[in-house]
């Protein structure tokens, strides 16, 4: 893979991540350097203050020879600001109570060459300093009021783990979110414009994208596809268009020698055929065009009533059962609202419930199904059952299940094709299946656009 621009979504992902681990990892190194409370050389102020507090007990030793430890630790005016504690050349502890912070930075710093300090919360802590005492030697240390110079929020995350881990994630999640942000908002935007290419609508405009990365190169891409796409299937509607026009021309011109010859030879069976065959032509020629409109439309979806759409059409199918001496039922209709192309919905449901008319033997029956995110129409009829193995091929264009039933019918085969390119379009779906000695047809329709 070549990488030419900074730019590129594959340096984008690279960089953002590298950066994000190298920073949580930096601050993790980090972090226990800059705690205060490590042990620290003396600066200069620490210096004095240590010196002068060892000056003060050498000079009460020299003015009371005989004062004993528990003497020189009271020994401080200031007691109340300022703590001194003794350990001897073992490193025992003279005072009699000390608190673990102290015990803790003298076990730590234990080398009376190298006086250390420790800052704590409320404490800073500064030793050893080497006094002679009766011939012996004692440690110095000295606990003072805290002059704090580190940070207290870092000592407050050092010593709650889960909240540095919080305070982790709460300084990357913006981070991340900005980056998903980034990389998903152009996609979701041709997401949206090629949902809206799949139902059909080919002058959707692209949205301008700038980050010159592979998504724009996408997006370049997609357009190019959709362009040849329209341009293939303009051609190819122009070319049916000439066809249909040229067919029509010399089928009206047979309709007219048919009409001639009948008129002065009489009619015939001979001439019966023709004219059959020539209705079917005619008819063949405008259910193709038909089913190229289906897919070619750019028509925009209504939101409608179950009521108000389907009332008329059941109404009407009703009628022309009746007229076959054949039942025909229907639940009650709501008013349920569906988001359709309404005249391809039209058709398609039409199609269906003739097709059951025209095959059934006595019965027909439509059924509802509404869900939170679909509406179900199933109609069934107790015509010849469909073997299983043509199911799907009945929807293929001019598929003729039985040549002699579809000459009886008048049909073309592209009922079915046109209602499956119809539920296409809707981005539902259709299909058959016998259940209970009873063909059954379904229409699925997304409730939602």
């Amino acid at each position: 893979m070549r990488l030419t621009s900074l730019n590129s979504l594959f340096i984008k992902i690279f960089l953002a991540f590298w950066l994000l681990i190298l920073l949580l990892t930096t601050a993790l190194i980090l972090l226990p350097k800059l705690d205060g409370r490590q042990l620290q050389p003396l600066t200069k102020i620490d210096s004095i203050i240590l010196n002068k507090e060892k000056h003060r007990i050498q000079r009460y030793i020299e003015r009371h020879p005989e004062a004993n430890a528990v003497q020189l630790i009271n020994s401080d005016p200031r007691r109340g600001s300022r703590s001194i504690f003794f350990t001897d050349a073992s490193g025992r502890l003279i005072n009699d109570r000390a608190p673990r912070k102290i015990r803790q930075f003298i076990l730590d710093s234990n080398e009376a060459q190298i006086p250390l300090k420790k800052v704590n919360k409320s404490r800073t802590y500064l030793g050893p300093a080497l006094i002679k005492y009766k011939q012996q030697s004692l440690f110095l240390y000295v606990s003072t009021p805290n002059r704090k110079e580190s940070l207290a929020l870092i000592e407050w995350l050092i010593d709650n783990p889960l909240l540095l881990l919080i305070t982790a994630l709460s300084v990357s999640t913006p981070l991340c979110a900005f980056l998903s942000w980034h990389l998903t908002h152009p996609l979701r935007q041709l997401k949206d414009v090629a949902n809206q290419v799949a139902q059909g609508d080919l002058d959707t405009q692209f949205p301008e994208i700038k980050n010159s990365d592979e998504i724009t190169q996408l997006a370049s891409s997609m357009q190019l596809m959709v362009l040849s796409l329209k341009n293939m299937l303009n051609n190819q509607q122009r070319l049916l268009s000439d066809i249909s026009h040229e067919l029509r021309s010399p089928l009206t011109r047979l309709g007219l020698a048919l009409a001639i010859n009948k008129k002065h030879a009489g009619d015939s069976k001979e001439l019966q055929r023709i004219e059959l065959e020539t209705q079917r032509i005619e008819l063949m020629i405008a259910e193709m065009l038909n089913l190229s409109r289906i897919q070619l439309t750019h028509d925009r979806k209504e939101d409608i009533a179950l009521n108000e759409f389907l009332g008329d059409l059941l109404l009407d199918a009703k009628f022309e059962a009746d007229e076959y001496a054949k039942t025909f039922t229907y639940p009650e209709l709501t008013s349920t609202t569906i988001n359709i192309y309404p005249e391809l919905a039209y058709r398609a449901i039409e199609n269906i419930i003739r097709n059951a008319i025209k095959y059934a033997r006595q019965t027909i029956s439509v059924y509802i199904a509404v869900t939170p995110s679909t509406i179900t129409l199933t109609i069934k009829n107790d015509g010849e059952l469909i073997p299983e193995s043509e199911l799907t091929n009945i929807f293929r264009p001019f598929y003729r299940l039985n040549e002699s039933r579809d000459r009886e019918t008048g049909g073309v085969g592209l009922g079915l094709s046109i209602a499956e390119n119809a539920m296409l379009k809707h981005g539902g779906k259709i299909w058959a299946e016998n259940i209970d000695k009873q063909v059954c047809m379904h229409l699925q329709f997304p409730r939602f656009s």
